[in-house]
């Protein structure tokens, strides 16, 4: 996906040397093969996409003090070529094409390189307002990063080895075969509050919308782990949806894989924390996910608990999935 020009880029913390100080303040520990990263450019860069995408959180930083016009003149013209480059349009940070997906992918990289132009307007914004950011922003944002991560270790070291054990059981694939990174960053930089790169093992996940922070940051941490082997195009799962639904010629609903994704690791998550949070509600359930084309609660609740409880195997969980929404296709 890396274009030409990141090929002109230098060594990302010669370009930004006080950024590149903060580091070695934050030191994450892993979890199996997982590393955390709170990295001060991949925050400034999504901030700044979030900022073209969500007017309020626009009209919120005007209102800060301590940013004067000159300084707000920076914003805006960055802001307008991230709404250029389709932030208002919510494409996706790292499978879109263009200058938004190449500068997360260096961003994620970090790749040093030799040359002495750069020729991303994005990047060249991000070297305009380093400097701001460290001074004003960086210290809240990595703060509220910190929390995160170290409420979710909290959980990760007493229910981490038994959700992935689970996970690996149901989805028939080891949790990850790479080392992975999962990057925490104050805002997103999407709608979505996390996205991950099964070919580059690097997720992206925020440290402030609510429905990823408690124990939904437990369930979304495996989600997006999950994503990169679990549930990919060459993985078990999606392999028999394939089968199993082409003999029905439905085709329109092997996205299925998705909600099935959904349910599975929200209801995996909720059995190993009962004790402990007797009320949990699943992440899918929470945000009414299953409406319109992901419509499939009931055959879930029906068809696929039965292969979560050990009763039925996943090849007959999906081929009684599809049988019912033949019928209905027929029917219909």
């Amino acid at each position: 996906m890396l274009r030409p020009f990141l090929l002109a880029l230098i060594l990302l913390s010669l370009v930004f040397p006080v950024l590149a100080e903060e580091k070695a303040s934050d030191q994450l520990d892993g979890w199996r093969l997982v590393s955390f990263k709170n990295e001060p450019l991949l925050n400034l860069h999504l901030y700044l996409y979030e900022l073209a995408r969500d007017k309020n959180l626009y009209a919120a930083l005007k209102k800060e003090e301590g940013i004067v016009a000159d300084q707000l003149y920076l914003f805006e013209r960055t802001i307008n070529d991230y709404i250029t480059h389709g932030a208002e349009q919510n494409i996706n940070i790292i499978r879109s094409s263009g200058e938004v997906a190449d500068l997360t992918a260096l961003l994620l990289s970090g790749t040093p390189v030799d040359s002495e132009s750069v020729n991303n307007n994005l990047y060249a914004h991000l070297q305009e307002l380093s400097t701001l950011y460290n001074e004003q922003m960086w210290g809240l944002h990595r703060e509220s990063n910190f929390r995160w991560y170290l409420s979710l270790r909290e959980k990760l070291d007493v229910y981490g080895d038994p959700i992935a054990s689970r996970l690996e059981d149901l989805f028939g694939e080891k949790l990850l075969v790479n080392a992975h990174t999962v990057n925490i960053v104050y805002k997103p930089g999407m709608r979505q509050g996390a996205t991950t790169s099964g070919r580059s093992s690097q997720t992206i996940i925020n440290s402030t919308y609510s429905d990823y922070s408690g124990w939904l940051a437990l369930e979304m941490f495996f989600h997006e782990l999950t994503h990169a082997n679990s549930v990919n195009r060459k993985s078990k799962l999606q392999g028999i949806i394939s089968s199993e639904f082409d003999k029905y010629g439905l085709k329109a609903h092997k996205h299925i894989w998705h909600p099935i994704h959904f349910y599975t690791v929200g209801e995996v998550v909720r059995r190993v924390i009962s004790k402990e949070e007797p009320n949990f509600t699943d992440y899918a359930t929470l945000n009414g996910l299953y409406v319109g084309r992901w419509n499939y609660k009931s055959l879930l609740d029906k068809y696929w608990i039965p292969y979560l409880n050990g009763l039925v195997l996943m090849e007959e969980a999906i081929a009684n999935i599809a049988k019912n929404l033949s019928k209905e296709k027929r029917e219909n």
